[in-house]
């Protein structure tokens, strides 16, 4: 019983500190992309994305340098489909979301490759060094789609995209607690992110060693929405407040920066054998999810609609709960 309450304490103290050190990171960045403007609205694009997934990759490099490469795995491939099943799916039900056409063809596109190619190098049961170091290699290519996109956009349609990524980073921080943001306010919140993953990574462990579950479960459920929860609350804050383009974006940047530099980086450190079950479920479940976004975006703007509606977020937090449902039931 003492066990179990101190793993517990772990991953809310962790949980805490990580929201608040990430919280405190994006703040930091507000005058950055203030500072870039329209010319390098690509870089400040990017920069996003990065601060959006960043206590994943502390989370999972943490559970894979204590020897739980499981969990790690399980982070990753939770994380994508967290965020597509509740980061998008529940700020849809709140109000349609709207996404720019040469987000989804730039992103969304971009992502649904990525994750073929992620379940292709997985198809032999291993990530290797070379196949780590090509999925980190392939940001490269997608920083360049990202300034190719931003170089011929209208000055209108970039003037535009830099207000939304400081309503994206202003909203991501939620005001608590504030810092004036800076460098002081980076130093300070990556120090608290970087002891929140430990706490959260060591409660992780300590859970699975206690219920005796496997080390992919674990990662899939509370590993992957521990640190998915406040980019999710972000997301939908923002809808609430009417910025409905935050949620699709944001999904499509973490997801696409959380497969090819986390897992990318994981597999360059050490080669990383996976089981049959991640390899023929999970992969395929979040190259279903993606698609079925990426679907719904498509037809909404054929229709000339909203992207994604209140019924089809619905869809997609059905589907994400189904997804656990059937871990818990068959792969426990």
């Amino acid at each position: 019983m003492i066990e179990v309450i101190s793993a517990s304490i772990f991953l809310l103290v962790g949980l805490l500190f990580m929201t608040k050190g990430s919280h405190w990171m994006t703040d930091s960045m507000i005058p950055v992309a203030e500072r870039l403007g329209t010319t390098y609205i690509a870089i400040a694009s990017i920069l996003v994305s990065v601060m959006l997934s960043i206590p994943e990759i502390f989370v999972a490099l943490y559970a894979f340098f204590r020897g739980h490469e499981g969990i790690s795995l399980g982070v990753i491939i939770g994380s994508v489909i967290a965020n597509i099943g509740l980061m998008t799916g529940l700020s849809a039900m709140i109000k349609p979301l709207s996404v720019d056409g040469r987000v989804v063809i730039r992103d969304g596109v971009f992502a649904l490759i990525i994750s073929f190619i992620v379940l292709l190098f997985g198809s032999d049961l291993q990530f290797d060094r070379v196949e780590g170091i090509t999925l980190m290699l392939l940001f490269v290519p997608y920083v360049l789609n990202v300034w190719f996109f931003e170089k011929w956009a209208s000055k209108k349609a970039r003037k535009e995209e830099l207000k939304e990524i400081k309503s994206e980073l202003k909203v991501i921080g939620l005001g608590l607690v504030d810092l004036k943001p800076g460098f002081f306010s980076f130093v300070l919140g990556s120090g608290v992110l970087l002891v929140g993953s430990y706490l959260f990574s060591d409660g992780l462990i300590r859970i699975a060693n206690l219920s005796h579950l496997s080390d992919v479960l674990i990662g899939l459920t509370i590993g992957a929405l521990g640190p998915s929860i406040p980019n999710i609350v972000a997301a939908v804050h923002g809808t609430v407040k009417n910025y409905t383009k935050i949620a699709i974006t944001e999904t499509f940047g973490a997801d696409i920066f959380t497969l090819l530099v986390t897992l990318g980086l994981l597999a360059t450190l050490s080669p990383i054998s996976i089981d049959k079950k991640w390899l023929f479920f999970d992969i395929p479940m979040m190259l279903l999810m993606t698609g079925i976004m990426i679907l719904f975006i498509f037809k909404g703007h054929l229709k000339k609609q909203k992207a994604i509606l209140p019924y089809e977020g619905g869809f997609l937090v059905l589907f994400y709960i189904l997804f656990l449902i059937l871990n818990v039931l068959f792969f426990a």
